[in-house]
């Protein structure tokens, strides 16, 4: 019997793509030792050296504080809390500086302190800058400035702006740097200002940051565990290493879209989770920006459950047949709020969805309907695959990035591109600089 559903080792996930093989296109679902072992074991082996030399770092990062930065990111929040002085982080990013935080944050909010409230800057808008600061007192915020470069204008930007809002005295007490160890910008201003500074390992890239102090201090800070956190991404991790290739679902899954590329180049990412919504932006980002070079790649789309059942359903069901879905799904909560049952008193008529409702409970309908989801796509000849989280904390989270990362930079292998550069970005970098070279200033 052919397996179809697998939990990555002892972490808490499970992929199932049984419904990614049942509408497979070509010859049939090709998992056969025989037929993918050589192009697999290339793609991997390429992969793994790059790894293993800490060329790409994100991988090493669950196992290696020196990546991590683990140690010197607990020390840092552990120092700015004992001062008792901050009840706001003003945090300046965009791309991968922010996408990984902003999601983290976001998915575990329930389990994030009540001290400290995060205010995300990504986007350099005069009116969102405006009313953000209007909110808060430069005494009681910290400034953290994210760009590993230490030149990313949309940040350095926004800093120069939080700069003058501080005020100069605040800059060494209330600035925090995070960036690249020893070159940029960024870098060189926080030596001369003596603003302390976390570091990013030059071998982990923007949208594979979340392992670095770029997301490992914001949950720090937000009173989250990030040893929790690095433990699912370890989990992940070494279920990766003890896997056979032939079994690993994480590229069994990435070949399988690859082989349905032609066909299918919409991957919409699609949580049944208010909580995982945000996952969506982050997938968007990693998977366009990783596998999108060499005329290849693939369309990332967010979605979230059961909310766009309303919106993009009907297309995924009988728009044009050029779409894979992921589904993630939360199987506990805390609190999975019983469905009541109300007495209007007399006079009152039995209302039909109100009695099929009742007894049941909100967690209950949510699962339900991303089954029917399924079951409509599934039916309709239209694949889709499940990524399960156990619940939401720390460590799945942590497994959860992992996971996808992996799957990221297997896919983009097997595909014969890089997924670790971004030289479409990298040009629009130069035509901005040449434009504000260009201009007039005051």
């Amino acid at each position: 019997m052919t397996v179809t559903a697998s939990r990555l080792g002892s972490s808490p996930i499970m992929l199932d793509w049984s419904n990614l093989v049942r509408v497979s296109t070509g010859t049939g679902f090709k998992t056969e030792l025989a037929t993918h072992s050589k192009e697999w074991a290339d793609a991997w082996g390429k992969l793994k050296a790059r790894f293993e030399t800490n060329e790409i770092g994100f991988y090493n990062a669950p196992i290696a504080p020196e990546l991590s930065q683990v140690r010197e990111t607990e020390a840092m929040v552990q120092e700015l809390l004992k001062r008792n002085q901050f009840t706001d982080c003003l945090f300046l990013g965009i791309g991968g500086s922010a996408l990984g935080p902003i999601s983290l944050l976001s998915s575990l909010q329930e389990k994030c302190g009540p001290k400290i409230r995060f205010h995300f800057t990504e986007n350099p808008d005069p009116v969102e800058w405006r009313a953000t600061i209007s909110r808060l007192s430069p005494d009681r915020t910290l400034v953290c400035a994210v760009t590993k470069s230490g030149t990313t204008f949309e940040t350095v930007a926004q800093m120069l702006a939080a700069l003058e809002w501080l005020g100069k005295t605040r800059y060494q007490s209330h600035f925090l740097a995070i960036t690249d160890p020893s070159r940029g910008d960024l870098k060189a201003f926080a030596n001369k200002e003596g603003i302390p500074t976390l570091h990013i390992a030059p071998s982990i890239g923007g949208r594979f940051s979340i392992f670095s102090p770029v997301g490992l201090f914001p949950a720090a800070f937000a009173g989250l565990s990030v040893s929790d956190f690095l433990a699912g991404a370890k989990q992940v991790r070494d279920f990766v290493e003890k896997t056979p290739i032939e079994k690993n679902p994480l590229f069994i899954l990435g070949d399988e879209l690859i082989q349905q590329g032609s066909r299918r180049t919409v991957h919409v990412c699609m949580p049944y989770s208010t909580r995982l919504r945000l996952i969506g932006d982050w997938f968007v980002q990693l998977w366009g920006e990783s596998l999108g070079k060499d005329g290849k790649g693939f369309t990332p789309v967010a979605a979230v459950g059961a909310t766009d059942q309303h919106s993009i359903l009907q297309l995924l069901r009988d728009g044009p047949d050029d779409k894979v879905t992921l589904f993630m799904v939360v199987d506990q909560v805390e609190d999975e709020v019983k469905i009541p049952r109300i007495n209007f008193g007399p006079g009152h008529p039995s209302y039909a969805s109100f009695k099929l409702l009742e007894g049941h409970t909100l967690h209950e309908l949510l699962q339900t309907e991303y089954r029917a989801t399924s079951q409509v796509l599934t039916k309709k000849g239209r694949p889709n695959a499940t990524m399960r989280l156990d619940r939401l904390d720390e460590r799945a989270m942590g497994a959860l990035y992992f996971a996808f990362s992996v799957l990221t930079a297997f896919t983009g292998t097997l595909m014969r591109i890089n997924p670790f550069d971004q030289p479409g970005v990298e040009e629009g970098k130069i035509y901005t600089r040449e434009a504000l070279s260009s201009g007039s200033r005051e």
